[in-house]
């Protein structure tokens, strides 16, 4: 009895011994967990999803949980996308998303290795400057971020895409020594033809879509510039867009960033690359509303068949970058006023008119195109304002002899679900000198009888 007692006790400080032991090691896989986090979650589109980075091995997979909410967003490819193809390096610092754009924690910037100009100046101190001193050279050290691991391996969409560079430029975080911390998300994007509407609209588009993506405000976001462009006329736009914007040749000192968005390149927009055929693009209508409050416009105009609104755009020689000290551009129209005098009388009851909109401010322009439901303009890059037409608007494009033409703004029609024709000039004698052509009045005429048929109908 005494020996079955004996082995009893044994047992019961065996047990007391294993459930020790294992108390221990939970009590160590807690308190590793606690100094090295192996999982990083970061509040996207509506805090409907997280990225959850894997360990132990260097390039992290990343796992799209799913979209909830019913957001345009969560519908759509490219944002899935991006999230599923997401790739962490330097202990979750640096996240690459589809090759197209990153996001960087605790990240210094050191404009001492930018070289070039700051960037800022008035255009007419810069004529006949070469568009390539416009764009810094960086090089290594110029981005800094903490990393004991090996820094990013990866390749960015593009060959000529400036965010190749900057990754060639990184290196782990050495004794520099910020002089300011910047603690808002901030994107950083290097703008290539930034005064040319159309382009700059792939810019604006790409910031708020990549906002939108981190889930984050306006009033919670602000543009780095990382280019040394003079001052353009579209600079305000991005003032009005989001909290501010700086340029990166403006600093003195290294600055961190505690979020930094290296932002899609403009050639690599989603309102870029993706031509007529794709469906859609993503939240178009909703940048389109986001765009218009941030310029405190109104957007109420309701559709009157009897009463259509009628705009001509315009185009006339301006000087533009330093690029052009002339100001000479193609694709005006010769006979303006023929045609607004022609439509008028063809349509007694229609607000027609014309305008060069390029001489008001981004308000002033816009509260024009909300009022407009047919617009009418030679093929450039003021038809971008078909974004901010009316739901119900329409657009005609105007196309001379010469010359190739895009898809840009028939996609930015087909994308809205707008009303769209198109007229080509094939003769000849109506292409005259400074780059005129005479616009035939029946055929606008024409064209717009047929949009105000599908819109009224």
């Amino acid at each position: 009895m005494s020996f079955l007692l004996y082995l009893q006790r044994r047992k019961l400080i065996a047990l007391v011994c294993v459930i020790s032991i294992i108390n221990v090691l939970l009590l160590m896989n807690f308190a590793l967990h606690e100094k090295r986090p192996l999982s990083l979650s970061i509040n996207t589109m509506e805090d409907t999803g997280k990225i959850r980075v894997k360990a132990p091995v260097q390039q992290k997979t990343v796992e799209w949980t799913g979209c909830q909410g019913g957001s345009d967003a969560c519908s759509d490819n490219t944002f899935k996308n991006w999230r599923s193809q997401a790739a962490a390096f330097c202990d979750n610092n640096w996240i690459g998303f589809a090759h197209d754009f990153a996001y960087v924690r605790d990240i210094v910037v050191n404009r001492s290795r930018a070289e070039g100009p700051d960037g800022g100046e008035d255009m007419t101190s810069r004529m006949n400057q070469q568009e390539k001193k416009e764009f810094y050279i960086v090089i290594k050290g110029f981005l800094n971020i903490p990393c004991t691991s090996r820094l990013p391996e990866y390749q960015f969409n593009g060959p000529k895409n400036h965010l190749r560079s900057w990754l060639r430029s990184l290196v782990p975080t050495t004794r520099i020594q910020p002089t300011t911390v910047e603690s808002t998300f901030t994107i950083a994007i290097t703008r290539y033809e930034y005064v040319n509407l159309y382009h700059s609209m792939t810019d604006f588009y790409s910031a708020y879509l990549m906002m939108r993506f981190f889930n984050k405000t306006a009033e919670e976001t602000k543009i780095l510039f990382v280019d040394a462009h003079p001052k353009g006329s579209l600079d305000p736009v991005w003032e009005a867009m989001f909290q501010s914007y700086t340029r990166i040749g403006h600093f003195k000192k290294p600055i961190l960033y505690k979020e930094l968005v290296w932002g899609t390149w403009g050639y690599g927009s989603p309102m870029y690359v993706l031509n007529k055929d794709a469906p859609r693009i993503p939240l178009l209508e909703e940048f389109r509303t986001f765009f218009l409050k941030q310029h405190h416009v109104n957007d109420t105009r309701a559709l009157n068949c009897k009463q259509l609104s009628v705009l001509f755009l315009w185009r006339h020689n301006y000087v533009a970058h330093p690029r052009n000290p002339s100001g000479t551009i193609q694709r005006k129209i010769l006979n303006e006023d023929e045609l607004v005098r022609e439509i008028s009388t063809a349509f007694p009851t229609y607000k027609v008119r014309g305008e060069q909109l390029d001489n008001f401010d981004m308000r002033t322009q816009l509260q024009n195109i909300v009022n407009t439901d047919i617009l009418i303009g030679m093929h450039g890059a003021g038809l971008t304002h078909v974004v901010f037409l009316p739901k119900h608007g329409g657009l005609i494009e105007l196309v001379p002899r010469y010359g190739r033409m895009m898809d840009h703004f028939s996609s930015l029609v087909k994308w809205r679900n707008l009303h769209y024709e198109r007229w080509r000039n094939t003769n000849p004698g109506d292409e005259v000198s400074d780059f005129r052509t005479k616009v035939n009045p029946l055929a606008v005429k024409s064209m717009i009888t047929q949009i105000a048929k599908k819109m009224c109908r």
